[in-house]
């Protein structure tokens, strides 16, 4: 249930989905901004009920800590990983519905709580204060939730656990962000940007969550790829960018791009409940892409000279019955009236690696921002000698020293290498170029509003469907304190709609 009420009201509300000739008057109203409140979409219980369970949880890891039947390292992670998923429901609690209730303690019935006028509210920014403190007191805040060989980190039925348990920095970094506490924000994504730096495993080390160029390898299989340059008809589908929202989470591909995701088994209730919005031959067809999004895509062009961005076809299929969102009920084994397996995909690199240039550029390091949006640092940052065709050939150190951020942690990230050597950041290609799209101006290295923009453009370009659109627009609304950031999206979206309609 919460996986769609977070879907739903994160992208239906937004610009880039937009409801069927199937959808109920309850969708529609969700769409159009005109929800009752009877509405069962827009109701809040949903988020409140995993709530009272984390609260529940809570206060009884607290007493088997106290009566020793649960260790102290026990207590540590369990309770930080209970606390940090309660942290990131109140955030989207926020989010939504701005002013609201802010429950720690137990309650037996969410249905106690149904009178939420009982219960004193708190602003946003209140809440955003209250969830920074508790967060950054949990007692472990890994980016791992639990260490290989752990007994939580198992594989059932299919599916590992070890990234099914949040990812706190990523928390802790989306709150700061929400503050406006830009340095504290990077910090926490740069945790997880360099996590697996020194594996030992020089594919991980090189490639995961760092946004690579395609080698080859299935551990940077996420870019999108054609059978044949320059050949539209040859995008592969089973191969490349779609493969990271199909694959099983014990697969190399999911694995270098997620790092926090729920599988749904097809053996078990409830399965992936957004098959029953999105797809026209297993489901009812009630959501679709939207024609803002279907513009997004196709107002792209590719280094090849493809006029469009291929995450649209990749994101979504034409059907009989129109368009139809495939990213949210994509699976390795195909969706039937049998089969409604699939994932949910919470937090990925390209989602960590915006956020972070959101805040660097915020931070005055646009340029860095600019790199991890379109080319990749050492393309960005490079200033040596070239070949012909305009790859890097360093002559001297000097000039390999080039192939790094000039900035302090938690802004340095290395790209140095050369035939004899490689650093951690030597394959990030950047966002645009792992999808073939061209490169930005440059010019918005040095404009922080024209770049913060463009962010949020690439977002619903790479993250389209996935849950974060309405955040994106409000958070960059309220920061430039512009309300027409978002209305004019919506309207947009809206009018197109009608306009194609009459």
């Amino acid at each position: 249930m919460v996986l769609q009420t977070y879907i739903l009201q994160n992208e239906l509300r937004a610009d880039l989905v937009s409801v069927t000739a199937n959808a109920d008057p309850d969708l529609k109203q969700l769409s159009n901004h005109s929800a009752t409140k009877d509405n069962p979409y827009v109701d809040p219980r949903p988020y409140y009920k995993v709530i009272l369970n984390c609260n529940d949880a809570l206060k009884n890891f607290q007493l088997m800590r106290d009566d020793f039947r649960m260790s102290v390292d026990e207590y540590n992670k369990h309770f930080s990983d209970i606390g940090a998923l309660r942290s990131w429901i109140y955030l989207q609690l926020g989010i939504q519905y701005g002013s609201i209730p802010y429950i720690t303690d137990p309650i037996e019935n969410v249905e106690d709580i149904k009178n939420f006028a009982a219960y004193p509210r708190i602003s946003f920014e209140d809440l955003l204060t209250k969830l920074i403190d508790f967060t950054e007191k949990l007692p472990y805040k890994e980016v791992y939730a639990y260490p290989a060989g752990n007994p939580l980190v198992i594989t059932i039925d299919g599916n590992n656990t070890q990234k099914i348990f949040i990812c706190k920095p990523f928390v802790l970094g989306d709150l700061y962000l929400w503050n406006n506490n830009y340095l504290k924000a990077a910090e926490n994504y740069s945790k997880i940007l360099n996590i697996e730096n020194n594996n030992t495993n020089i594919n991980i080390a090189f490639d995961s969550y760092k946004v690579v160029y395609s080698g080859g390898s299935a551990y940077n299989d996420q870019a999108v790829r054609y059978a044949r340059y320059q050949d539209e008809s040859s995008l592969l589908y089973d191969q490349g960018w779609k493969t990271m929202f199909s694959a099983q989470n014990t697969n190399i591909v999911w694995n270098s791009e997620f790092f926090w995701g729920i599988p749904y088994s097809s053996s078990f209730k409830p399965g992936n409940p957004m098959i029953e919005f999105c797809s026209p031959l297993y489901g009812k067809y009630l959501i679709k892409p939207s024609q803002t999004a279907i513009d997004n895509w196709n107002a792209q062009r590719q280094y090849s000279g493809i006029p469009y961005d291929a995450r649209g076809k990749l994101s979504y299929e034409t059907t009989a019955s129109g368009p139809a969102i495939t990213k949210l009920i994509d699976n390795v084994t195909p969706v039937t009236n049998l089969n409604k397996g699939g994932k949910w995909g919470i937090y990925r690199a390209a989602l960590l690696h915006l956020r972070f240039s959101e805040a660097a550029n915020r931070d005055g390091k646009g340029k860095l921002g600019w790199a991890l949006l379109n080319i990749g640092i050492a393309n960005t940052f490079y200033t040596g000698t070239r070949t012909a065709a305009g790859a890097p050939s360093p002559i001297s150190f000097d000039e390999i020293n080039t192939m790094q951020t000039p900035y302090p942690a938690p802004y340095y990230l290395d790209a140095r290498n050369n035939n004899d050597y490689k650093s951690p950041w030597y394959r990030n290609t950047g966002v645009r170029n792992r999808a073939g799209v061209t490169a930005l101006d440059i010019s918005l290295q040095n404009d922080m509003i024209g770049l913060e923009g463009k962010l949020i453009d690439e977002a619903a370009l790479e993250l389209a469907f996935e849950g974060n659109r309405w955040p994106d627009l409000v958070r960059i609304a309220r920061r430039q304190n512009n309300p027409a950031f978002l209305a004019d999206r919506v309207y947009q979206k809206l009018n197109t709609r009608q306009c194609m309609t009459v």
